[in-house]
């Protein structure tokens, strides 16, 4: 199980040749929590330091003057000791989202900055880097399922990501404002801000108090910060009902794909048990016609329907 302290405490490399860019995402994660977090403005020295450090994550701009993004891929892949590592690729050009892709990048985080989008994505690829490290360190223990497991955990990552990727700029904001307002960090600026309020308005200070008890002005702007916080909850409460319903969708279509599986199975072991002369279990209560019908979404929604008002009238 991978926690918020294995997360925040992954190795992150940032590579960029402009010292303020290099500055802006290190402030971004620094702030967000994340413990061990690097940097270089020389791309030549990349694939030295991940063979030394090994990083979770590597931010990572394509435009840069002696040696681009492109080239920094190309250098770990031939490199890298261990798999190969998770880039998130930095650029202002659109046309080099889909080579850098192909290249071996997993995300692509677009200039200029938005806040939530990157820390969004990195902490999306994190959780997949870490799954994969969770899952390697115990491939010796069942190598088929570990693989499974590891193929499957991409697969939902994949889709977690693409999913972030097409929200709209309003949906972001929302879900990383009702992120924001359920943290602690939100509590403790509310706490002093409540503890300064109320000590400026004592008079103690020389301050002539501006909002005297009862506080009338700080009644209304409380009111008024609960009236949209209130509705940011209702939109990541809508964004995260609508990915419940497809994944409501993809378990119901799974279910009747291994449904409709199971039939085809055992009418080919009728099929065989009939071609070798095997006779049923005359103790067996099962039904093999009854078993070998395929099974109708909507019968079983009628049957469910009939005998909840069945149980409703008695």
């Amino acid at each position: 199980m991978i926690s918020p302290y294995d997360i925040l405490n992954a190795k992150i490399l940032i590579v960029d040749d402009q010292e303020a860019n290099v500055i802006l995402i290190e402030r971004m994660l620094i702030k967000a929590g994340y413990k061990n977090v690097s940097s270089t403005m020389n791309p030549q020295k990349v694939s030295e330091l991940y063979r030394a450090n090994f990083y979770d994550l590597i931010l990572l701009d394509i435009q840069m003057p002696s040696m681009d993004g492109f080239q920094v891929m190309e250098r770990l892949k031939g490199r890298a000791t261990d798999d190969y590592p998770q880039v998130l690729v930095i650029t202002a050009d659109p046309d080099h989202k889909q080579r850098a892709l192909q290249s071996g990048a997993k995300d692509f985080v677009s200039k200029p900055f938005e806040l939530i989008e990157v820390l969004t994505r990195v902490h999306n690829m994190l959780e997949v880097r870490l799954l994969q490290k969770e899952v390697a360190d115990h491939k010796d223990d069942n190598p088929a399922l570990s693989n499974v497991i590891e193929k499957n955990i991409r697969k939902i990552i994949q889709v977690r990501l693409k999913s972030a990727r097409e929200q709209s700029r309003q949906d972001r904001i929302a879900t990383g404002m009702t992120s924001f307002s359920g943290s602690m960090l939100f509590f403790y600026i509310h706490v002093i801000w409540f503890c300064l309020w109320f000590l400026l308005n004592t008079g103690h200070l020389g301050i002539t108090p501006f909002d005297p008890y009862p506080y009338g002005f700080l009644t209304v702007v409380v009111s008024l910060e609960a009236i949209f916080l209130a509705t940011f909850v209702l939109i990541s409460q809508n964004l995260l009902a609508k990915e419940a319903e497809r994944l409501t969708d993809l378990g119901l279509q799974t279910g009747l794909l291994t449904e409709h599986e199971l039939t085809r199975v055992l009418q080919m072991l009728r099929a065989i048990q009939s071609k070798i002369g095997i006779t049923n279990d005359e103790d067996s209560d099962l039904a093999d016609a009854d078993l070998e019908k395929e099974t109708k979404l909507e019968d079983v929604l009628s049957e469910i329907e009939r005998l909840q008002r069945r149980s409703e009238s008695n």
